[in-house]
């Protein structure tokens, strides 16, 4: 008979406890806690199927990284390599600082022709129509290009304009480790200032699939411009509404004549870079330079005679 009475007593001394807790939080300028937001809500089915997905995606990697690290070892081993010494060695020059002299020297070596060759400027002034999830791949892309132009044989001067320090891609780009000190040391620079600002228009060309001129050279009097846009789909014609407009000169790659594409044509910002670079690496064969960058996916089929291949050929015939 006395049960009811103490629930009864159990239940008024937590009230007063909880106003308590309220009075005091509210004394000392803090919000009550709310007992809901302190209950952790439970996973839906596709957060669960996404979280095992992460887990396992990570697990591989890991096995992947273990495996690399033995084969690594295996082969040291089979070639009669001293694994130890050579990490000796390596932790020595670390300490030396002999082998990051040696690095420097070689970049060095490797940019001496850039001041005499075109040079690349991704416009990342279109951040305002994209989402968060393409201005986040767009920042990948934009690391994509720094890293290839960074082991490139022969690098070019990289810039990004249109990136402000408040901007989602700087932002992201901001997690990366040296971004954007260490990346000044390797040909890259960036600039808040619109791209008809951070260049001289008289020397750019606006790379787009919608220009009506093909680009037969590049000009190593040009600075080429690739539209920092992750979704041409969406944003159709937005590069060169905006070249034509600042009165740029605008150029297609000449993909049409050396290759034909079931797929769309439109290429990633890095994939437009690499495919300059190869150009310079292949001697200016664009055909060499589209197929060694252009995934497959695109199910590509070589063109058997382009007007370039002819004009080679006739030039080789004897008169």
């Amino acid at each position: 008979m006395n049960e009811p009475q103490k629930i009864s007593d159990e239940t008024e001394t937590c009230k007063e406890l909880n106003e308590e807790s309220s009075e005091s939080n509210i004394n000392e300028g803090k919000k009550a806690p709310d007992l809901e937001e302190t209950v952790e809500q439970p996973l839906s089915k596709n957060q669960i199927k996404k979280r095992k997905r992460f887990d396992k995606l990570m697990e591989i990697k890991k096995r992947k990284k273990v495996q690399a690290k033995e084969r690594k070892q295996a082969k040291a081993i089979a070639e009669g390599r001293d694994i130890e010494e050579e990490r000796r060695l390596q932790l020595e020059r670390q300490n030396s600082g002999e082998g990051k002299r040696k690095r420097e020297e070689r970049w060095k070596k490797r940019m001496e022709t850039a001041d005499t060759t075109f040079k690349v400027c991704v416009d990342c002034g279109f951040e305002e129509l994209m989402t968060t999830k393409e201005t986040n791949s767009l920042a990948s892309q934009v690391r994509y290009c720094y890293a290839v132009n960074k082991r490139s044989d022969n690098p070019v001067y990289l810039s990004a304009s249109g990136l402000s320090e408040s901007s989602p891609t700087f932002e992201t780009l901001e997690k990366v480790n040296g971004f954007p000190e260490q990346w000044k040391a390797r040909a890259f620079s960036c600039s808040a200032e619109p791209l008809e600002k951070m260049h001289d228009k008289d020397s750019l060309v606006y790379l787009t699939s919608d220009s009506a001129t093909t680009l037969d050279h590049l000009d190593d009097s040009k600075t080429y411009v690739i539209g920092g846009i992750v979704d041409r789909n969406r944003l159709k014609r937005t590069t060169i509404e905006k070249a034509e407009t600042l009165g740029i000169t605008t150029a297609r790659l000449p993909i049409d004549d050396h290759l034909k594409l079931c797929a769309t044509k439109v290429l990633t910002v890095n994939h437009v870079f690499e495919i300059l670079l190869k150009y310079r690496e292949h001697n200016n064969d664009w055909k060499k330079s589209l197929l060694d960058v252009l995934p497959q996916r695109k199910d590509i089929t070589e063109v058997k005679s382009s007007k370039f291949e002819e004009e080679k050929t006739n030039s080789l015939e004897p008169c």
